[in-house]
Parts: structure tokens; sequence; C-alpha cells
């Protein structure tokens, strides 16, 4: 049975586009470590200004307690497995995987370690990245730029960065299956559907 995905407000139908076989990783981002930056120096590196930023406190805890309710998860993954929270070099993180015979799934970081915001994508990500795409539409207004990993063997996982301030971002790495790839779906565009949810959610902490 096809399964069809609503990516996001944007209802771009995805069809078995998260539920196909697909790359077995999803690159934790922003790996490489750097002092934090005087915010009066920011936003640095050719990154966009956040013109209306977001409190801190909406990026508080771990993302798997907030980033997705457990209805839209079900919407992009089918039959999501249990959350595995860990604390990443650039702040909590949360993955989560497919149960439904495939290896799609999301991964989400709360950037709170280091006080770029997306400067730091901008600086360490950009030089590096085999694809950089900085023409993605903001995200509710907010910046967001996508890049496919250096070491990434293919184009199926994009990682999405929005900066919620100058200071703070946060970070959406998705891994699509054979079927969206097969139907020309791009993983950075349907990554920004599934980051504008993760956005809903925290402005309603705000």
């Amino acid at each position: 049975m096809i399964r069809r995905v609503l990516v996001g407000a944007t209802a771009v139908v995805v069809g078995t586009a998260l539920l196909t076989s697909c790359t077995s990783e999803r690159r934790t981002p922003g790996t490489a470590s750097a002092a934090p930056t005087s915010s009066a120096e920011l936003p640095n590196s050719g990154a966009p200004k956040v013109t209306d930023p977001l409190p801190a406190k909406v990026l508080e805890g771990s993302p798997c307690d907030s980033a997705f309710t457990a209805d839209q998860l079900t919407g992009y993954l089918g039959q999501p497995g249990s959350p595995k929270p860990k604390d990443s070099e650039l702040g909590p993180m949360c993955d989560w995987g497919s149960t439904s015979g495939s290896s799609a799934g999301i991964l989400v970081i709360y950037e709170t370690k280091n006080d770029e915001g997306i400067s730091l994508a901008y600086k360490n990500e950009k030089p590096k990245a085999k694809r950089w795409v900085d023409d993605l539409a903001p995200v509710q207004g907010y910046p967001a730029v996508g890049y496919v990993d250096v070491g990434s063997t293919d184009n199926r996982t994009c990682v999405i960065v929005v900066g919620i301030s100058d200071e703070l971002a946060y970070s959406v790495s998705l891994s699509i299956g054979d079927s969206a790839v097969q139907a020309g779906k791009d993983a950075c565009e349907l990554g920004r559907g599934v980051a504008d949810t993760v956005l809903t959610n925290l402005k309603a902490r705000s």
C-alpha cells in the first residue's frame, strides 16, 4: 500500500518518500567545533540576520520532547521507533527512525552550545559541503539553509539549519527513500517542510 506523507505547512505530497529503502545513516551536522563568537560580530560568514528572534527558552530541553508530536512523527515515518536522545557537540539531539522496513529517519539538534546561530553553518559547512542550498525560502520568516554533507555518497540526506536568533539555531537532518528520489523529490526542499513543523512547535513554547 502506498503511504502518502504531507510535509509541513506546504502540504507537499511525498508518496512513499520516507518509507522506502534509503541511506542507513543521518549525518550529525556541524561537528566541527568552534570557539563562541561575540554577538556583536553576528551574523558573519555571509549568514543572514534574524530580524525577529525567538527567546532562548524555546530550545530548552531535548528535541525528543518538543520537536514533534506523535501524530506528526507518524505522518513522516509511518511507524516511528523510539526516540534516541544524545548530547552532541552542538547541543541536545534526537534521532527517530522508521520501523516500517526502511532506514528512513529524522534527526533534530537544538544548537545551544556555540552562540553563533546559523553563522556556524556558513562558516564550517559551506566551504566543504557537497551541495550548499542558500536559496531556500525562509521558514516562517526565519532564515534557512540546506546542505548535503561532504561525506555523503548521494543526495538522499539533507541537513536544514534554521536561525531563530543571531546566536541560536536548530537543525533537521532528513533521510528520504528511493521512491522520492525516483520521483525527482529534493531532500533539502522536503527537509525544509519538516523544519517548518519543528518551528511551529517551538513557537508554541515562546
